[in-house]
């Protein structure tokens, strides 16, 4: 048993921080819910953000954030942005119309980690997720596929 005790406590220690770490990024991008769908952004073959996107079924709202990677440059300030937008569709569509200007929120400025969170109401409608950040002179960016999705 004494040989086990120190993997033990290494498995327990790494089980520990996985769920420590999954928690905390949710908490620090201030999105409640779940985490439904990552979009990320190259630069070449490179991730240097990710655009989360979260639902929380008690609320019906989504949620979402762009996240820079350390390749992207992660904890330096740079422009970064996130948009989410309520769409008209109600099932998934190459297309995203809106009627109201009240159906887009966003975040944009000058970030070392994130932009975001926005936050939308979407119940029985699709939505349009999509961020961008601009780092070393190269701006790369993600959206949703197909453009209006996460319908319901």
């Amino acid at each position: 048993m004494k040989k086990l005790a120190p993997i033990i406590a290494v498995l327990l220690f790494a089980t520990g921080m996985a769920a420590f770490t999954t928690g905390s990024a949710q908490a620090a991008t201030g999105c409640s819910g779940t985490l439904i769908d990552t979009y990320p952004a190259y630069n070449g073959g490179t991730v240097w953000a990710n655009v989360y996107l979260y639902y929380d079924s008690s609320t019906g709202d989504n949620c979402a954030v762009t996240q820079s990677t350390s390749a992207g440059g992660y904890g330096v300030s740079k422009p970064m942005n996130v948009y989410l937008t309520r769409c008209n569709e109600t099932t998934q569509s190459n297309t995203c119309t809106t009627s109201s200007v009240n159906q887009t929120v966003h975040d944009a400025g000058n970030y070392a980690y994130y932009a975001g969170p926005v936050s939308i109401n979407a119940a029985g409608h699709c939505i349009l997720v999509s961020g961008e950040e601009t780092y070393d002179g190269v701006t790369v960016s993600a959206d949703s596929h197909p453009i209006a999705s996460h319908c319901g």
